[in-house]
């Protein structure tokens, strides 16, 4: 037991001597934001970004991975998104706008999925303005592939 009250004490001592040396707040520095490489595709595709840096074309983009499963012409007894902001309301009564819309992509409802802590405000914003002007497709003719160039 002594042995490691032995090693503990120089060891502290040596820590102590090394925060002196290089700066009194070495441990409690922030982390640094890793540095993004859009070339990499992965990173593309996990932030939604393959059609799109930002706008309806990146909304259209999130409304496929998140939205089109559920809203799409096929499923029964789901709203569809088409035409929503000509609508007076919601299904929950509330005035359709892009703040009602996106309160209820936040928190869902009954039978809706929640995206508090999956879209952030960049991408809900995006989404609404896909939602907004350019919603949706019929599925028989998806969008266009961005990226693909006919010759």
């Amino acid at each position: 037991m002594n042995s490691i009250k032995a090693t503990a004490i120089p060891v502290g001592a040596m820590l102590g001597l090394a925060a002196a040396a290089f700066g009194a707040n070495i441990f409690a520095q922030e982390p640094k934001e890793p540095v993004k490489d859009y070339n990499q595709r992965a990173l593309e595709i996990y932030e939604f970004r393959k059609a799109a840096a930002s706008g309806p074309e990146r909304g259209q983009e999130i409304f496929y991975y998140k939205c089109w499963f559920c809203h799409n012409e096929f499923v029964q007894g789901v709203p569809q998104l088409k035409g929503l902001y000509q609508k007076p309301q919601l299904l929950s009564g509330e005035s359709v706008n892009d703040d009602t819309v996106k309160e209820k992509i936040r928190n869902g409802g009954a039978g809706m999925a929640a995206y508090k802590y999956t879209l952030s405000d960049a991408d809900l914003d995006d989404l609404v303005s896909y939602v907004r002007e350019k919603c949706c497709w019929n599925s028989d003719a998806p969008p266009l592939n961005p990226r693909y160039r006919a010759r």
